[in-house]
Formats: C-alpha cells, structure tokens, sequence
C-alpha cells in the first residue's frame, strides 16, 4: 500500500484525521470512554492513546494484549479510528513506562551518561540488550494487532514518544564515545546542517574519514545522537513492518522553544527539523514525522508549521492544545496555509465535563469540526492555493483575501464599527444561549473551488465578494460598483454538510437572508455560487 501525502484508510482511500489523544496512564481504565466522548464533541475521527510496554510485557518474556484489544475494541465500537503510541523505552526522553526488569537492571539495559559520567533518567540507545528486548515487545504488539484488526481500525502507529535523551546532548558512556570516534556514516556526509559553521559537509577526495565535529560544527553532538536514535527507531520499525504494514510514525519534541538548544530546550537526538535529513536517511521507515505544538502564539505556531511542512514531510500535528483561542485560529493556519494533513489535541479527558465541552475548549473544539465538516475539500483542495484561513488577529476588523476572480473581504463581528445587516442563518441572534455568536474571534475556512464555487466554515465572521475585473477591462471601477459584480448575483447559497464527498444541502438562503454580506456562525458551512456567467460589453 502506498501512503502519499495523506494517511489512507485499508480501502486505499485518504483520510484527513482529526481526533484527540487522551493523557498518559488513562489507556485501559474508564477514561477512555471520556476520551471518546470528547472526540465526538470535537468531531474528530481520531482517538490516540498510549500502549505501554510495562504492561505489555510485565515481566520477562511474559506478554499481556489485553490493554491493545481493549483500545481497539472501544475504537472500533466508536467507529474511530486508532493510532495507538508506543510507549517503550523512551517517552519524552524518559523511561518511566519500561518494564520493571528493565529498570531493575541498569547493569544489562544501561542509562544514558552527561559529559560528566552520572547517568541521566534515558535508556541508552547505544544498549544493544534494550533495543533487542524493546524490538521484541513492540513486534509482538504490531503482531496481535495484524491478527485482531481485521477492519482497518488501526491507521497507523506511532513508535515511542518524543524519543531523545534529556540532560545531556549525547550519551558519553564508553560504548557511545567509541563509536563518537569513529567515521560518520558515509550516507550522511552530504548532509548540511544550518547553522553548523559548515557550508559544505565533505569535501570530495582524500579525506573521506571526517569526525561528527569535522562534518556536523557546532552541532555535531545532537547529529551523532539523532543518528544513533534514527538507527534505533529504524530496527524497531522494521521489526513492527514484518507483522503489520501499516504507516509508522513518530512525534516531536520540537526545538521551537527559547534558545532551541538540545537538552536544555528539548530533548537531544529526537527527529526535530534541524536533524530530520539525518532521521530521513537513517529510518527510512518512519512515514513521516510529526511536531507536537504547545504554542499559542501564531509567530511561533507558523514557525513550527514552517520547520516540519516539507515535500517529504507533509504536516501531520499529534500534538496540540485542546482549549484557548490561539489553539483555535492557528488549527486552521495549519490546515489551510501549510496543508496539514491531520491535526489532534492532547488532553481529551480534561476538556470536557458531564459530557459537554468546558468554557475554555469550547473555540478550539469549534474549530475541529470546522476541519472535520470540510475534509473532503482540504484532501482535494490542498497544496493548490484554493484553502484560505482567516484568522482575527488582535485590534483586526477585517481581513483581505484575493482569488484569481474574486477579491473578498471578511469583516469580524465582534470588532466591526458600522453592524452590517447580519440576517441569514436559522439561528436567532437576539437569543441570549447565541450571544457568543456576535462576540467569538472570527475566524473562518475559505475554499475557492473555482468558476464562482465557495464553501466556507467558520464563526464570527461576515463576507463580501466582488469579481475581479478583466486584464483588458477598460472601466473597472464601474464594473466593481456594479451590484452584478458582488455577492447578490449569486446562483445559490446553501447551509449543508457532506455525506462522504458530497454536498447535501439543509438551508437555502434567499432575499434577505442572502442579499447582503455572507456570514458564519457556530461553524456552520455554507456554499456559495456566484454566477461568473455575465459578461461586461
């Protein structure tokens, strides 16, 4: 099976995710069912959710499914789909969820060492013992699930989580330093990191037997460590491919904080984007890696984005807030100007209470079902320019957007200075339960599907579209003042929802309810055609 930009579901068919991933130790209690409703909430398709190798082999050689069976039965149940995350020997650097044989043992499954020589709380990657019995536990995992998940329930598979080391760069044991000292691989030596004080990585002819310093500057201990954890990661996934083909995938701790130094910042030798060539050469088997995003702040939000949307990488999010306004604008940044292909929330559990969404996840939870209600458009529309977001930034009342035949103008309701007529939805704004409505941060999906075709999905927000004027148009101004150039020349405007991949229509709008500037509310999605067929004499 082929996996190309989007993650495809056993019927070969691509799916644009969207889900939630519950807290660490809620797999197999009666949290998941928490979870699970808080996935619907938020209209998601997703539920992430731990298996932990502890459990899984309690004790040497003795393995327990009950806890996959369990995650896979409540999905299927549900009907969701399963990313279950591997939490084997590193999880965010730590080793919290291995086995107490393993932990019991440092003399046969060793710790990491800093550049003192004091063990640090990581497993060492350089521990052949630890990979070899970390390998067996998860293929026996990839195993069961080949045999029990006959429906395609499980999409695919997250290997560890946030693996690195913390408290030091690289791990300075005796094992680690021998190979520190030997020659760097040689698939590696075309390989320029930015910022390394080297533009060019090895030089052709005769000194082919470069050190990671002598190739990699300044950051030649985060290089060796990435590399040692990608040739970790790449035996683990091959172990898992033998018995279950489906995509694996890996989450980061991304760099994207303060300094963005190894272990100071994050933890060291993880797939962040300034080692990820590294990672791609090394584990070829990992589909694509995904950053885990905890910023509000849309500067540091589009720079992640930025760092881990790639050709070969399309922007897969697993990670993300569930609750805040900046969650709820920069979801939709994600997915409309970095074509993210599938974005979750972390925390399910604490983001609900007696089953309705809390007060403060309420606006990202909106924007979720934003994404899930157009995934049809953004598997089709993306990476095409057509999928715009627009996002009410601070002190904004409106936002520009220019297609190729329209200019659109998008006013914010909670920010506008002269109220427009805001008729048109079958929701009675004087009805204090919809006062929200007039006073969200608008933001709203656009999708241009050409020839005068529109959907968008949004809250708060309030459009008007007038047609572009022709290259040769001798009179544009008069033509731009022209009702027949705006929004009342429309075909038709339609409240609806997609069955699959196709529209069906619940609400027309008409006369007043269509005549003025276009609005969305509560993430509703509407249709806009306008009719491109009048021709200026």
């Amino acid at each position: 099976m082929a996996f190309n930009d989007f993650l495809h579901n056993r019927k070969g068919e691509p799916v644009f995710l969207t889900g939630l991933q519950c807290h660490n130790s809620s797999s197999g209690t009666e949290m998941i069912d928490r979870t699970i409703s808080a996935v619907r909430l938020y209209g998601g398709n997703l539920i992430e959710a731990p298996v932990y190798w502890c459990d899984i082999e309690p004790e040497k050689d003795v393995y327990d499914m009950s806890l996959v069976r369990s995650l896979a039965d409540k999905a299927k149940e549900a009907g969701l789909y399963l990313i279950p995350l591997w939490f084997g020997a590193s999880k965010n650097g730590l080793f919290t969820y291995a086995p107490e044989y393993i932990k019991r043992n440092p003399e046969v499954y060793r710790l990491a060492r800093n550049f003192a020589g004091i063990p640090v709380e990581s497993l060492s990657p350089h521990c052949r013992a630890t990979l070899e019995r970390d390998k067996k536990a998860f293929a026996r995992v990839m195993e069961f699930l080949a045999e029990y998940d006959k429906d395609g329930t499980v999409i695919a598979v997250q290997v560890e989580n946030e693996v690195g080391l913390v408290h030091t760069d690289r791990d300075y044991s005796e094992e680690a330093e021998y190979e520190y000292r030997q020659p760097v691989p040689e698939n590696l030596w075309n390989v320029v990191l930015e910022d390394s004080g080297r533009e060019v990585s090895c030089p052709a002819g005769q000194n082919r037997r470069h050190s990671w310093a002598d190739i990699f500057g300044r950051h030649a201990n985060e290089a060796f460590c990435a590399w040692k954890h990608a040739s970790y990661i790449q035996e683990m996934t091959e172990a898992g491919k033998e018995k279950f083909q489906v995509p694996y995938l890996m989450n980061v701790s991304i760099e994207i904080n303060e300094c963005e130094a190894p272990a100071l910042c994050y933890v060291s030798g993880g797939p962040v984007s300034r080692v990820m060539d590294i990672w791609k050469i090394t584990a070829p088997g990992i589909t694509l890696f995904g950053p885990d995003i905890y910023l509000p702040a849309e500067r540091d939000y589009r720079k992640a984005c930025r760092a881990y949307a790639r050709p070969d990488n399309p922007l897969f999010i697993p990670e993300t807030l569930n609750g805040g306004v900046g969650a709820a604008m920069n979801i939709l940044i994600a997915a409309a100007e970095y074509g993210a292909i599938g974005i979750c929330c972390f925390g399910a559990e604490s983001g609900i209470a007696g089953g309705k969404l809390l007060p403060e996840t309420r606006e990202a939870a909106m924007s979720m079902n934003i994404l899930s209600s157009l995934a049809p458009l953004l598997i089709k529309y993306r990476g095409t320019g057509r999928v715009h977001a627009v996002t009410q930034a601070e002190f904004s009342q409106w936002q520009y957007i220019k297609t190729e035949e329209y200019h659109i103008t998008a006013r914010f309701l909670s920010n506008d200075p002269k109220p427009q007529h805001y008729f048109g939805s079958r929701i009675n704004l004087n009805a204090p339960e919809n006062g929200s409505c007039m006073t969200c941060r608008g933001r709203c999906l656009i999708i241009d599907c050409g020839q005068g075709e529109f959907y968008l999905a949004g809250a708060g927000v309030c459009f008007s579209f007038l047609r572009r004027p022709e290259i040769e148009d001798r009179i544009p101004y008069a033509h731009l003042t022209s009702c027949l150039s705006g929004q009342l020349n429309f075909l038709s405007i339609e409240e609806g929802h997609f069955d699959g991949n196709t529209w069906v229509c619940e609400y027309k709008r008409n006369g007043d309810e269509a005549n003025y500037q276009l609005y969305v509310h509560e993430g509703s999605v509407i249709r806009v055609r306008l009719n491109t067929d009048i021709k200026w004499e």
